[in-house]
């Protein structure tokens, strides 16, 4: 099977978590054995002219983007091919309070006094600078309104791929009920260390805190930094900077630098888990989030968790994590104190798949969407999902 994965037309320039996600799906498509299930080869596309006919099926991502969503979805149904959508959709309520509240600058306050569909439509004609590709998808944007676009991308797909129960009750609340048989549940897989790795590490966890997530205002690093100063505990930070949020990353690089805690810049996976298993703690406080991959890799390398509560993470960890309001600097020290003083770190927790079980699951979601028997072991049917 071919499955094309249109994203945002800046999805390479600025890195993130979808971009991730999307290509370890592909990886892992390409790994499975056919014994298994039947593999699928993927292509990350950033561009509007791409043509659709030699997919199957055509993989759309994120319905908070709905310019550069809306326009893949016009020529996938040109080609005639059938659309899955990962929404990735982050709660109108949660953004609009981080706009208000955790923004700050100049910046802050304009996007405090608009709506999300505003703020997103001003946005992309900003975006139209570097990319004038968007000018015409932004213009159909702007006529037919960004809520009726989200609204339409959510009604005509075939399928609708969400990564935790969290989504799909944030979607019912921001467009409304829709069928619930659209929906399929496929969580992020997780790569951490071999069983035993982590808890052979115990007596060597020289850092106090780590704090893993690229370097953005949504991601709430100063005020982490500032809780960490407050408490007299030293952290490290590891990610790569948003390069659209640079005075909120100069001022962080300012503020790290004046204190005991230290910023390591962007570091590979593997080098970043093992920060995570040299850590007490793991922090996260973003002011919204759909499903937290960190904190499930932080707490499988043994690490005791502080997540936000604007996430889905107490899906999976339940009481075995703190959850703290990203605007209350108060609640994040209360947060950091009770897992700093956790003493038993047996985690119990069976975090879920790991990226070639979600791989399969996907081939078996393609493979019912294209009337296929996905393997001659398997019975035709849905795909097994999380209960929503």
């Amino acid at each position: 099977m071919k499955i094309a994965y249109p994203m945002r037309i800046d999805a390479f320039k600025q890195p993130g978590g979808d971009l991730y996600q999307i290509q370890a799906y592909i990886d892992a498509g390409q790994r499975i054995e056919r014994s298994t299930a039947v593999p699928f080869a993927g292509k990350v596309i950033v561009d509007f002219k791409e043509d659709f006919t030699e997919y199957d099926i055509v993989h759309l991502t994120n319905i908070d983007r709905p310019v550069d969503a809306f326009a893949y979805y016009l020529s996938a149904k040109r080609a005639g091919k059938p659309i899955v959508l990962s929404t990735i959709h982050h709660s109108y309520q949660e953004v609009n309070r981080y706009e208000r509240e955790g923004r700050g600058g100049v910046v802050g306050l304009v996007s405090g006094n608009l709506r999300f569909p505003q703020l997103e439509l001003l946005r992309s004609m900003i975006r139209c600078a570097e990319s004038p590709q968007l000018i015409k998808p932004t213009w159909t944007v702007m006529r037919r309104g960004v809520y009726e676009i989200q609204r339409a991308l959510l009604s005509n797909a075939n399928l609708i791929q969400i990564l935790s129960k969290k989504e799909r009750i944030d979607i019912a609340k921001d467009f409304g009920e829709l069928e619930s048989n659209h929906f399929v549940c496929i969580r992020n897989g997780c790569e951490s260390s071999p069983p035993g790795t982590a808890a052979k590490n115990e007596g060597h966890r020289d850092l106090e805190v780590c704090v893993v997530g690229r370097i953005e205002a949504r991601k709430n690093q100063i005020k982490i930094l500032e809780a960490l100063e407050q408490l007299g505990l030293s952290g490290v930070f590891i990610g790569k900077e948003n390069l659209n949020h640079r005075q909120y990353c100069r001022e962080f690089k300012s503020r790290i630098a004046r204190s005991s805690s230290k910023y390591l810049a962007g570091l590979s996976h593997a080098e970043t888990l093992r920060y995570m298993r040299r850590s007490r703690v793991h922090v996260s406080a973003s002011w919204f989030e759909v499903s937290s991959l960190v904190d499930l890799e932080a707490y499988g390398e043994g690490c005791a968790i502080v997540s936000s509560q604007c996430g889905g993470t107490h899906e999976l960890l339940g009481e075995n994590a703190q959850y703290v309001d990203p605007g209350d600097s108060q609640d994040i020290e209360r947060g950091i104190l009770a897992a700093m003083g956790r003493t038993e770190r047996a985690h119990s927790v069976k975090l879920g798949k790991d990226w070639s079980e979600v791989a399969i699951q996907l081939s078996e979601l393609y493979c019912h969407l294209l009337g296929r028997r996905p393997n001659k072991t398997l019975s035709h049917r849905t795909p097994s999902t999380c209960e929503i």
